[in-house]
């Protein structure tokens, strides 16, 4: 086992990333850049951008502060379960879910300043994460630009659809055998909108809380992280 000398504490830092404010067609609707709800006017869309930076903030002083070094191997860790999730057949492709231990503090240490949404009842938060602009975050967070991507042979690769990355992938898959397989599979996997709330080419990071209690009137708890997704491959030329 590697000894690890006694990290330093590093500094709290309370600033926050703001997301950004998008006008849509419609001349009087605004819509969050993170959770795509539309507003029907910049004032309420300010408003709802400021609690998500409390919601970013006023637990800081809560949870201690995690090593950098301690993250990072955590991070490390999060990749490793994210690889395992994305097969090589084209039949398992579509949704799927890494959940794995992990600290309150933890979780603040990786994705501070992403949370855009918090329950005071249930003590549930939850990170979007959908489009070209949230993949470079992600890319940002986990430290690498292959996260989310499992190379197989015959030049084959499966990956995270966040959207924009997925119209990419989708112009290489001249295999006509694969094209036809994956056709299948995503008409079989396709989620009906009324009945997940999980969105295809959208990725979802929740931290919960779980609690088990027996007959005897025990309560156990522990704390992980939840992340969502959906999975295509791609054939490279």
């Amino acid at each position: 086992m590697q000894n690890l000398s006694p990290p330093t504490t590093p500094q709290t830092t309370t600033s926050t990333t703001t997301p950004t404010i998008t006008q849509t067609t419609n001349t009087n609707e605004y819509k969050c850049s993170e959770c795509q709800k539309i507003f029907k006017n910049k004032v309420d869309l300010t408003r709802h951008n400021t609690i998500i930076c409390k919601y970013n903030t006023f637990r800081e002083r809560l949870v201690p502060v995690v090593p950098t070094d301690l993250t990072k191997l955590f991070k490390n860790d999060l990749i490793y379960f994210i690889h395992r999730r994305l097969p090589s057949d084209f039949k398992n492709a579509g949704k799927k879910l890494v959940s794995i231990p992990c600290s309150e503090s933890q979780f603040h240490a990786i994705f501070a300043n992403h949370i855009h949404f918090y329950s005071k009842k249930s003590g549930v938060y939850k990170c979007w994460f959908r489009g070209k602009e949230r993949e470079e975050k992600l890319n940002q967070i986990f430290g690498s630009t292959d996260w989310g991507i499992k190379y197989y042979n015959q030049n084959q690769r499966t990956f995270i659809v966040l959207t924009d990355n997925n119209i990419s992938y989708q112009k290489t898959e001249t295999n006509p055998l694969a094209l036809a397989t994956a056709k299948k599979a995503n008409s079989i996997i396709k989620p009906k909108k009324s009945f997940n709330k999980y969105k295809y080419g959208e990725m979802l990071v929740e931290w919960k809380c779980r609690h088990d209690k027996d007959a005897m009137g025990n309560i156990c708890s522990a704390k992980f992280i939840y992340i969502h997704f959906y999975t295509k491959q791609a054939y490279i030329v």
